[in-house]
């Protein structure tokens, strides 16, 4: 097998994938994770300060986020440590949706 054979192969198994482009998307996730929390929380504690009252919203949309991803995680390499952060990550949202709600009614 020469390289021209073996490079034609490996385009064909990637799809002509860029890695470099991949590993970059992965960093910006982990990053956006710590920087999406970090949001939730000064939004929460400026809330609080002003206004006494706590931002359900956003931590819904933030643990829902996590859920998801962990999710996909779980089902991608099917390891059970996985879903069971999953479901807590669910239980947590579900958690502020119901403060959401409840905020929602006065």
């Amino acid at each position: 097998m020469n390289k021209e054979e073996v490079l034609a192969r490996s385009r064909k198994e990637n799809r002509n994938q860029d890695f470099a482009e991949i590993e970059c998307l992965k960093q910006a996730g982990k990053i956006a994770y710590i920087i999406g929390c970090g949001v939730c929380v000064i939004i929460s504690l400026l809330q609080w300060y002003f206004t006494k009252t706590i931002n359900w919203g956003c931590w819904v949309v933030n643990f829902s986020i996590l859920g998801t991803v962990f999710l996909i995680k779980a089902i991608k390499l099917r390891k059970k440590h996985e879903i069971l952060i999953t479901i807590s990550y669910y239980c947590i949202c579900a958690f502020f949706l119901i403060g959401f709600i409840m905020s929602m009614r006065g």
